[in-house]
């Protein structure tokens, strides 16, 4: 999905404001939890999101006490295991690591009208790292800007992998296509690891991922970096230029990973995850463990994060109004 940093400044900003304000913050839930939690990743093991989700569950579970557990529940994008995530018991006792474009309006639902807030409750963003564009070395590319050039002459015909309809890497060749003014041929995958192997066997010509995906062969050979498809160059991959650098103007489209509860579940609760989030987040051993999978802390409260959300749901919905795949 397209995030505006600069929205996101202005989530923490707000949140910051609050706190002066002295608005009250919710009490941390005593006796919470008193067994094993479930936190539902609703993707394929082995992803980014799981590997997120794994990295939450044991800092969870070091700080409260209790096991959390990962459970994976694939499909749709990430869609199915969100929504029997929705409709479980509102007791904190299930949860879900989810990504871009697992929250979205469900068949009948008016997108207009969607409010996360009565879906979910959501506790915390945890990071929101740019994916890398990546072509098979074979594709008469060196940088992004041909790459361009290559789609504009060539039409419909270079395809682009992506881990499904609706998937983070989805969204980012469709902001290439409105972005640059191109048209790609999307194939979709059921998870990113298929759709990795096919490109650097030549079968795609070429997708956006995230960085554990696809550095290891980046770095053998098998597929070549073109750029990020963040506003600024990461701090961690300051040798690949943006999109926007490459003469795309405006292109921004990052993922995002982030904890939530169903609908209705105690502020005390959602507090007590909250805060062991917010230290897990903090410490030294997790910014190492997201540095080494591409990524940065992403913090914010759980309001912050749930107007957040809100607005990326609207703007997904706006991107896929007219896919049809």
């Amino acid at each position: 999905m397209v995030l505006k940093m600069n929205t996101r400044r202005q989530f923490m900003i707000a949140g910051l404001s609050l706190a002066a304000a002295g608005l009250a913050r919710p009490v941390a839930a005593a006796g919470y939890p008193d067994r094993t939690v479930r936190i539902v990743v609703p993707f394929p093991p082995g992803g980014a999101t799981d590997s997120l989700g794994r990295l939450v569950a044991q800092g969870l579970a070091e700080k409260l006490g209790q096991p959390f557990v990962v459970e994976n529940r694939a499909g749709a994008a990430g869609v199915i295991g969100a929504g029997q995530v929705s409709r479980s018991a509102p007791d904190g006792y299930t949860l879900l690591m989810a990504a871009t474009g697992a929250i979205v309006p469900g068949p009948g639902q008016d997108a207009a009208s969607y409010r996360v807030a009565d879906h979910y409750a959501p506790v915390s963003l945890v990071a929101a790292p740019p994916y890398i564009l990546v072509v098979n070395p074979k594709v008469p590319a060196a940088s992004a800007a041909q790459l361009v050039e290559l789609a504009k002459r060539d039409g419909a015909g270079l395809s682009y992998a992506s881990s499904g309809v609706g998937s983070a890497s989805h969204l980012a060749g469709l902001q290439l296509e409105r972005r640059a003014g191109v048209q790609l041929l999307h194939i979709p995958y059921k998870g990113m690891g298929q759709a990795v192997t096919d490109v650097m066997s030549g079968q795609v010509a070429m997708m956006f991922a995230p960085a554990p995906a696809v550095l290891a062969h980046i770095a053998a050979g098998n597929l070549r970096a073109l750029a990020v498809t963040s506003r600024e160059r990461s701090p961690l991959f300051p040798m690949y230029p943006t999109l926007a650098e490459a003469g795309v103007a405006g292109y921004e489209s990052v993922g995002w990973f982030g904890l939530l509860a169903p609908p209705a579940t105690p502020p005390a609760v959602v507090a007590t995850l909250h805060q062991s989030v917010a230290e897990l987040l903090r410490s030294p051993t997790a910014t190492e463990q997201l540095k080494a999978m591409g990524a940065t802390p992403a913090r914010s409260t759980p309001a912050e994060f749930t107007a957040f959300l809100d607005q990326d749901t609207k703007q997904l919905t706006e991107l896929l109004k007219d896919v049809k795949q």
